[in-house]
């Protein structure tokens, strides 16, 4: 099969029934990207063109009149084969494609991708306009602005480089209290991590394009450029952050080998054994790996070896703000 790029529609139900997350996840099972998406509401002129070939059913209006009624998802898909894999596999009726498990009638049926190569270059094609007009806005957001997030295991040194950089006029923001203006916005009183679950099970676009907003009001607020975030988890985050931000947005992953966090865990809770520190520290390593920390390494833009004193660090993490910010 070929490399091939199609699209994929979610519409107005497939959103209120929060099926981003589940559709996403098939994209990505199936081996295929998401290379552009765009939230927009579409005008009616070119929902008509896009079932134009469709104008005599009798479904025609009811269908231009649901897709145009309120926002819809476009998503822009990149893989071996991902035409036929995206109608079939992942949106088809049957046996378990999104619509076979989801649709309500032939216009609620959860989203539209096109059935031949031909189809999906033409549909791309009268989006292309749309696609432009949301990454030159994104370019607009996040002009001048830079974004270091801060990950790596468990006593690495995350938060020593945050008070660094916050010691050199570069302020430190905590990631879990963006989230959490989010979901005082969205679900006031609700657990934390209960909200974001649920939202990025739903649909993680719309949650981490909140953060986003968060984030940039913040820097606003405090009439900063540049800026920290810490601790960067694992999972989808990081590289959506990555994607949308491009050169704004830097992963930080500080780097240290289990021995030498064991040492340091025993000194700072003067522990008398190795064994103490490895019942503290092992658990959360676990629960970082279980989340995807490790896979932030291999996306980062820079890995600080933090196995030297704090004198060393400090110099690492002053060429690294001079790489991204001069």
């Amino acid at each position: 099969m070929s490399n091939q790029q199609t699209l994929v529609i979610i519409k107005p139900d497939g959103l209120t029934k929060g099926l981003v997350g589940e559709i996403l996840c098939q994209i990505q099972s199936n081996g295929l990207t998401v290379v552009n998406y765009v939230y927009t509401h579409l005008c009616r002129n070119i929902v008509e063109e896009l079932y134009a070939s469709e104008r005599e059913e009798v479904y025609f209006q009811e269908v231009v009149d649901w897709v145009s009624s309120t926002q819809v998802l476009l998503l822009k898909i990149q893989g071996e084969g991902a035409v036929e894999k995206v109608k079939w596999c992942i949106i088809g009726r049957y046996p378990k494609g999104i619509r076979g498990q989801y649709a309500e009638n032939w216009i609620k049926n959860i989203a539209h991708a096109p059935d031949s190569e031909s189809a999906a270059k033409q549909e791309l094609k009268l989006f292309e306009s749309i696609f432009k007009r949301r990454k030159n806005m994104d370019k607009d957001l996040f002009n001048k602005k830079k974004i270091f997030a801060l990950t790596g295991m468990s006593e690495c040194g995350k938060s020593t480089v945050g008070k660094y950089f916050d010691s050199q006029g570069i302020p430190r923001l905590k990631i879990v209290r963006l989230f959490e203006r989010v979901r005082d916005k969205q679900s006031p009183g609700e657990n934390l991590y209960q909200f974001t679950g649920r939202e990025e099970q739903r649909d993680p676009y719309a949650l981490w394009n909140s953060f986003i907003e968060e984030l940039i009001a913040e820097m606003e607020a405090q009439k900063v450029r540049v800026v920290s975030i810490e601790s960067l988890y694992g999972g989808g985050l990081g590289p959506y952050l990555k994607k949308r931000m491009g050169e704004h947005f830097c992963i930080i992953y500080v780097d240290i080998s289990l021995e030498i966090r064991l040492e340091r865990q025993m000194q700072r809770e003067k522990l008398s054994t190795i064994e103490e520190a490895k019942k503290i520290l092992l658990p959360r390593d676990k629960i970082k790996s279980d989340s995807g920390i490790p896979a932030l390494k291999e996306i980062a833009d820079e890995v600080i070896d933090n196995s030297g004193n704090l004198e060393d660090l400090y110099q690492l993490v002053d060429e690294v703000i001079q790489r991204h910010t001069v």
